[in-house]
């Protein structure tokens, strides 16, 4: 099969959707010619990739089937019109492509967020490829969860309309969290949908023993959708109980939770600027929790953050507030602590109960590393994958 991905991130920018393309790039041209429509690296920052240590991979490095779409207007602007602008370019450039060239395909993959583009490669086209829809977040509903459509509520309904459409238009849809199929169902009852998570390769699976030093870590973006004000309260927490906690940062609040920390006088709490995923993961694995915190919305309560994969991958027990699918996952499996909307105070109490418990720390170690081979590897989900792809 001849395939088009189209994502707005990838390969080498940092976060769980730009190292899930690269992987379905990669797994699937094996067994597929495939093309990949995307944009230059740009998050969180265009700059960051100047270092080399973020291009890694020198197969995608020197591949010709990655066509970058030059942008004008820039993602990253704090005014939400500039950013709609950057949307609206972004949207009119991959409509224009995808109209010269989808007869080359025989299929169209095609990723929200953001939802421009799915808008752009599916609304009034003339289709002869089979068009594949795959959903990492429920747009506009996280709008509204970020509060970024305050002044925008009269176009809510609109986007809802758009949204229900995007979903009937398209052949399947591939969800990577089982807490989208519910909704998804309720909008476009009669699509098939495929649940996908992301996942490891076998080459990345690797575990360290605990050490002497009870750390927790927290890896990723501190953006609209984490809840930095809970961050910074377990930060103090942990602090006060001695308990090493290392944090790896980026994204629109990450300087923010830099300057605080370093203002303090910390001694077991320190942070960390953006690293590459094998540093990340590297780090990960000599820690003893790996914690991830969401904004208290019924949007993003219900997520499976890239950082729980990343944890459970690692074989590193995950402590949590969320609630939905990832609730259910951590919670059914014993790989650490979930409980929807937990307090400061419950989140910093399940560190102290698995820190105090040697034992359940082992056995949830050893059970990470069970769920990893048996839900989370790339190699066995790629091949499922490809069977949807070709019917």
């Amino acid at each position: 099969m001849k395939i088009l991905l189209v994502t707005q991130n990838f390969y080498p920018e940092i976060g769980s959707g730009a190292n899930r393309f690269r992987n379905l790039y990669k797994h699937l041209s094996g067994r597929n010619q495939v093309d990949v429509l995307t944009t230059h690296p740009a998050y969180p920052n265009a700059h960051m990739y100047e270092d080399k240590k973020f291009w890694y991979d020198e197969a995608i490095n020197q591949s010709t089937d990655i066509h970058r779409i030059p942008m004008k207007t820039s993602k990253q602007s704090k005014s939400m019109v500039m950013r709609l602008l950057y949307y609206f370019e972004l949207g009119f450039k991959v409509r224009r492509l995808i109209k010269q060239k989808q007869q080359q395909y025989d299929i169209l993959y095609v990723t929200t967020p953001n939802i421009f583009m799915p808008w752009a490669a599916f609304f009034g086209q003339k289709h002869t490829t089979k068009r594949v829809l795959e959903v990492r977040d429920l747009w506009p509903d996280s709008l509204v969860g970020v509060d970024k459509l305050k002044s925008f509520r009269f176009i809510f309904p609109v986007l809802k309309l758009l949204e229900k459409r995007m979903y009937r238009v398209t052949d399947a849809v591939i969800i990577n969290n089982e807490g989208f199929r519910a909704h998804i169902k309720r909008l476009a009852p009669k699509v098939e949908q495929h649940y996908f998570p992301n996942a490891f390769n076998q080459e990345e699976i690797s575990f360290s023993e605990v050490t002497d030093d009870f750390k927790v870590i927290y890896t990723g973006n501190i953006g609209f959708a984490q809840s930095y004000d809970q961050l910074v309260e377990v930060a103090r927490g942990l602090e006060a109980r001695k308990i090493h906690f290392n944090a790896v940062v980026y994204g629109m609040n990450a300087h923010n939770f830099i300057d605080y920390i370093e203002a303090q006088p910390f001694n077991y709490v320190k942070v960390y600027p953006e690293k590459s995923r094998q540093e990340c993961l590297s780090m990960i694995r000599t820690h003893n929790i790996q914690l991830s915190l969401m904004k208290e919305t019924e949007t993003f309560l219900t997520v499976l953050p890239g950082k729980i994969i990343d944890g459970i991958g690692c074989g590193v027990p995950v402590v949590t507030n969320l609630g939905g699918y990832a609730n259910q996952l951590i919670n059914d499996n014993n790989v650490g602590f979930a409980k929807e909307r937990a307090t400061t105070e419950e989140i910093l109490q399940a560190i102290e109960d698995i820190k105090n418990d040697h034992a359940l720390e082992q056995e949830m170690r050893q059970n990470a590393r069970a769920l990893v081979q048996q839900e989370f590897l790339w190699e066995r989900n790629i091949e499922k994958l490809n069977q949807v792809l070709a019917e």
